[in-house]
């Protein structure tokens, strides 16, 4: 009887949890352009279409969904973790900030075996840095 007040206040804390998570991931919802990427490599952008639903993502050549996954952020420090649950980079983790700006996306990411990287200029071996757009409704 006397754990039923406790599981109460548990609960409703993690409710406001979910609730702030869910704020933080407010403004990413939708789809977005990528205009610029930057990696070591400077492969060409083939799937430029990201589309944020909830806490899963997808990103899209046309209409062909090329990966999928989930992703969280932590809106007071600005951090994002993605995780890719199908495509080409199916199983791996990344982790990184952003910065978002109205229509406009930035964000830096790289392996979570790594240091999480914080800069967008200059991004080292294996880190990748996008500027997306919103896509107007």
């Amino acid at each position: 009887m006397r754990l039923a007040p406790i599981a109460v206040l548990l609960s409703a804390g993690l409710l406001n949890a979910d609730d702030k998570t869910d704020e933080a991931r407010k403004p990413f919802q939708g789809t977005w352009t990528i205009i610029e990427r930057k990696k070591v490599d400077n492969e060409p952008v083939t799937a430029p279409t990201v589309v944020f639903e909830g806490d899963k993502y997808k990103i899209k050549a046309g209409d062909k969904v090329v990966e999928e996954g989930t992703f969280t952020v932590d809106g007071t420090k600005k951090h994002i973790a993605v995780a890719a649950t199908e495509g080409m980079d199916k199983g791996k983790k990344w982790h990184g900030v952003y910065e978002i700006d109205g229509d406009n996306l930035k964000a830096v990411v790289g392996p979570t075996d790594k240091d999480r990287p914080t800069k967008y200029d200059n991004p080292p071996e294996g880190v990748r840095a996008f500027v997306l757009k919103r896509e107007k409704k």
